[in-house]
C-alpha cells in the first residue's frame, strides 16, 4: 500500500511540475507578444518609416539623377506623382527623423527640386538631337563616343569631361546646363554598364569627379533660380 501511495505521489508531482511549466512557457509566450507589439510602437513613433522613406528617395536619386533620362521622359506624370508622395510622407514626420538625415534630406530635397525643374523643361522643349552631338564632342572630345569608352580609359573620359566643366561653366546658361546633364547622364550610363571591370583607384577618382560635377551643377541651378525670382 505504501508502495502504491507513492507511485501516486509521484505522478501527481511529475503533473504538478508539468503544468507549472506550462504556466511559465505561456507567460514568456505572452510577454514575447507583448514585446513584439511594443516594438512595433517604437518603430511608428520613432519614424524607421520616415528613415525608409528617405533610402527610397536617396536610392531613386542616386540611380535615375545620374543617369540619362530617356526612360524617366516616357513615365514622367507616375514618376512625378510617386516621388512626390515620398517627399510629402517625409516633410509629415520630419521631426522625427535624426539630425544627421534632417540635413540629408534638406540637401536630396534640393537636388530634387533642381531636377524636377529640368525635367518639366525638357517635357516643354525637348532636347535638340544635333545639339547632343555637339556638346558630346565639345565636353568629351575624342571620347565622344559614348558607347566605345573602354574601361581603360573611363577615367580620362571623365577627366576630360570635368575639365571643360570648371572652365567654361560661369559662361552656361540653364538650357546649357540641360544638355551638359544630358551628356553626364550618359557617361553614368557607360560607367554603370563595364563598373565591374574598371580598378578600384579609376573607381574612386570617378566617385571624387561625379561629387565636383553635382556640386557645381546644383550652385548653378541655384544661381539660375535666384536670377529668375529677380527677374520678376
Amino acid at each position: 500500500m505504501n508502495k502504491q501511495n507513492r507511485t501516486i505521489n509521484w505522478l501527481f508531482a511529475a503533473l504538478l511540475v508539468s503544468a507549472l511549466f506550462a504556466c511559465e512557457r505561456t507567460r514568456t509566450v505572452e510577454e514575447e507578444g507583448t514585446a513584439t507589439d511594443r516594438d512595433t510602437t517604437i518603430v511608428t513613433t520613432t519614424g524607421e518609416t520616415t528613415e525608409e522613406k528617405l533610402e527610397e528617395l536617396r536610392g531613386w536619386m542616386n540611380k535615375k539623377a545620374n543617369s540619362a533620362d530617356t526612360a524617366i521622359r516616357e513615365d514622367w506624370p507616375q514618376t512625378r506623382e510617386k516621388l512626390r508622395r515620398i517627399n510629402e510622407d517625409i516633410e509629415r514626420n520630419f521631426d522625427s527623423l535624426s539630425a544627421e538625415s534632417k540635413e540629408e534630406y534638406r540637401q536630396l530635397k534640393h537636388r530634387y527640386e533642381n531636377w524636377e525643374s529640368r525635367q518639366e523643361r525638357r517635357q516643354r522643349q525637348p532636347l535638340n538631337p544635333t545639339q547632343i552631338k555637339t556638346w558630346e564632342e565639345q565636353l568629351l572630345r575624342e571620347y565622344k563616343d559614348i558607347a566605345k569608352i573602354e574601361p581603360t580609359n573611363i577615367r580620362e573620359a571623365y577627366l576630360t569631361f570635368m575639365s571643360t566643366v570648371r572652365i567654361k561653366k560661369r559662361n552656361w546658361t540653364q538650357n546649357d546646363w540641360d544638355y551638359v546633364d544630358y551628356v553626364y547622364g550618359k557617361l553614368n550610363d557607360r560607367l554603370g554598364q563595364i563598373e565591374g571591370q574598371i580598378s578600384t583607384g579609376d573607381r574612386l577618382k570617378i566617385r571624387t569627379l561625379q561629387a565636383e560635377y553635382l556640386a557645381l551643377e546644383g550652385a548653378a541651378d541655384t544661381r539660375n533660380m535666384l536670377n529668375s525670382v529677380d527677374e520678376k
